[in-house]
């Protein structure tokens, strides 16, 4: 059930886990366009439809979860999930059981969601909180433009509601800002968006903010396009460099520990 995960400060870069992962879906009905991840899957050739439309899940998930030998990953941080949403609706009673055999058996947990559902399992991760960082991802705090671009994911106050709930645990917390848009016609000031968010998050002190601009994967543009946001590519590799500088003057205002996830690697000189 865990497996390798490049989402590791030894593989991308990222530090979300100590490279593995535990994904129990294929799909994610929040359906953002913006996603990455349906390009893994059309590639796989495993299933077919629109973005949003599918989600399959495993049939013997509690047997599975039961059969996995957890101590194996003991004191290791697995990242949950790297592919979806772990508490989607049909997803969060999968969550809860995973967690309760994983943190029992001394298994490290970082719970990345855009769902106030987790919010259910806050009085269990209190009781391993050594072993739990929840965080959240959240790309505007514009509500207009995130039903654009998240059009089936709780609002973007929803879920600084589950930061806040979490903080009040106890727990380790973390945000992701991501993706950070270039200015489009709904949302033109991407660098007061962005400061707003920080303005939020400063007030609940999350442990790590960590940053990304938009990234091209598959015919995600195309999927935008239909939403009436227009990106031009053109204008992302430059955009990476701006927004990560911002990104970087706000946690040093603001006083907050983060880091920018630049997709674009030559360095910016604007």
């Amino acid at each position: 059930m865990v497996k390798p995960s490049r989402l590791s400060s030894k593989g991308s870069g990222k530090d979300l886990s100590q490279g593995w992962a535990i994904n129990f879906a294929i799909g994610c009905t929040h359906a953002c366009p913006f996603c990455y991840v349906f390009s893994i899957w059309e590639k796989s050739g495993r299933v077919k439809g629109r973005w949003g439309d599918y989600l399959l899940t495993p049939s013997n998930l509690e047997e599975v979860i039961r059969e996995t030998d957890w101590s194996r990953w003991a004191g290791e941080e697995v990242l949950m999930s790297s592919t979806h949403d772990p508490y989607l609706p049909q997803l969060a009673d999968g969550a809860r059981k995973i967690l309760e055999a994983g943190l029992s058996a001394g298994v490290r947990f970082c719970i990345q969601t855009r769902s106030p559902l987790a919010a259910r399992d806050i009085p269990l991760m209190a009781r391993f909180r050594e072993q739990v960082r929840l965080q959240i991802s959240i790309a505007t705090l514009n509500p207009e433009f995130a039903r654009l671009i998240e059009p089936r994911v709780p609002t973007p106050e929803a879920r600084l509601k589950l930061l806040q709930k979490a903080a009040d645990a106890g727990l380790r917390t973390g945000v992701i800002i991501a993706p950070v848009f270039p200015p489009t016609d709904q949302r033109p000031d991407w660098e007061a968006d962005l400061e707003a968010i920080f303005e939020r998050l400063v007030e609940m002190k999350p442990d790590m903010v960590y940053g990304e601009c938009l990234h091209i994967r598959g015919n995600n543009l195309e999927l935008l396009a239909e939403k009436g946001v227009k990106v031009d590519r053109k204008t992302l590799y430059p955009f990476d460099g701006r927004a990560g500088a911002l990104f970087n003057k706000l946690l040093q205002r603001y006083g907050l520990n983060g880091v920018w996830w630049y997709e674009y690697r030559r360095a910016y000189n604007g």
